[in-house]
């Protein structure tokens, strides 16, 4: 593999091992690198809790079209640990992957730097010797503690806000919030995406002494995109108007897995209850057959009962190799059940119902189905 030094060091200590809410351990290693708000000119720091993905891509097309240089850094990924790496628009080689994971490993033994953090610290690093005219930067949890929230200097942007990570973030919507927030620091303005009233208000009470930019997210469709995707298109581009003014392209994409289409099968990732109440609410009147999965910190149960307002059927499955899947066992429920995916995918195809074959829940699940309908092993 071409990232093999990274993922040999990280295949016993585990992605998920040795989470820890501090910024002390990357700040640490950043400074010890000279990496901080020297990484770009502008950085559009991007937090929320369903949205940043697509609103990160928005951007970088965007900015690439108006004549500008961009990083782009964003999770997960969906086949090579290198997609969340990008400098305008490419992927980061394999062999710089591990070049710079080389010059940093001696840091990230003496921090003892989460799976995260590392890869936080080599799109740093990246980024702060090519010098690029604008970052992209995607958080990967909440957003204070966030290791990507050493940045000070920056152009925070907040995308939709709902319940999820409690266990990390809080228990309410409003404490949810201010850890998302709280990237925002002492920055004169920040954008704001297209959230409920009770966040809107908080956001504007809090931040009263800021300038607060939001995009009209009146209309329903926008360039072509449904909702919640055309309204993280519109706060792209008032994020970009401010940086600099000039056309959007005609042919804005997607990150994968998020409504893409492969004949029968859309894939998309949502994965909380906002998220998948959004998702179905486009698909109320078409019945999909929809395959789900998500990890064990999710209410698996509340999750079914959205989707089974819009599916005609639900087949349950887990998501490969990863730990935290769901047993589809444990489950009391009249779905489909089939523990393999490949098993999932190939009994949504033999339902023969003429209707789009819907596979949302985990971006994992979303990958690893994916993947199948690339091989074409159907």
């Amino acid at each position: 593999m071409p990232y093999s030094l990274f993922e040999v060091f990280f295949k016993n200590r585990g992605e998920f091992k040795n989470l820890e809410l501090t910024l002390k351990r990357i700040k640490t290693a950043a400074e010890s690198h000279g990496i901080g708000d020297n990484i770009a000119k502008n950085i559009i720091h991007i937090a929320g809790t369903n949205g940043k993905g697509s609103t990160s891509y928005f951007i970088d097309q965007i900015l690439r079209h108006r004549g500008l240089s961009t990083g782009l850094f964003t999770s997960p990924h969906i086949s090579s640990v290198t997609e969340r790496i990008k400098l305008n628009g490419t992927d980061i080689s394999g062999e710089e992957f591990d070049r710079i994971f080389s010059i940093i490993e001696p840091s990230i033994l003496i921090n003892s730097l989460s799976y995260f953090e590392t890869l936080t610290l080599i799109a740093f690093y990246y980024y702060m010797e090519n010098q690029p005219d604008a970052v992209i930067i995607e958080t990967g949890l909440g957003g204070r503690f966030d290791s990507t929230n050493i940045l000070d200097r920056k152009i925070p942007v907040i995308t939709s806000i709902s319940m999820d990570h409690m266990e990390y973030l809080g228990n309410d919507i409003i404490s949810i919030a201010n850890e998302k927030l709280a990237i925002i620091k002492t920055n004169p303005l920040f954008f704001l995406g297209a959230n409920i009233k009770v966040v809107s208000d908080h956001a504007r009470k809090e931040f009263a002494d800021r300038r607060i930019i939001q995009a009209d997210y009146s209309e329903t469709a926008h360039r072509g995109f449904q909702p919640p995707y055309a309204d993280n298109l519109r706060l792209a581009e008032a994020v970009c108007d401010h940086i600099i003014k000039g056309p959007v392209p005609d042919t804005l994409k997607l990150p994968p897995c998020r409504m893409e289409r492969f004949g029968r099968f859309v894939l998309d990732g949502a994965h909380n209850e906002d998220g998948l109440n959004r998702l179905m609410a486009n698909y109320k009147d078409k019945k999909p057959i929809v395959i789900f999965s998500c990890t064990r910190d999710r209410d698996a149960q509340k999750h079914i009962n959205i989707i089974k307002q819009a599916a005609s059927e639900v087949i349950l499955t887990q998501i490969p190799d990863n730990e935290r899947s769901i047993d589809v066992n444990d489950l009391i429920t009249d779905a489909h059940k089939r523990a393999d995916v490949w098993d999932a995918v190939k009994l949504a195809v033999e339902l023969k119902q003429n209707t789009d074959i819907l596979v949302c829940g985990s971006l994992y699940l979303c990958a690893a189905v994916r993947e199948i309908l690339v091989k074409g092993s159907l």
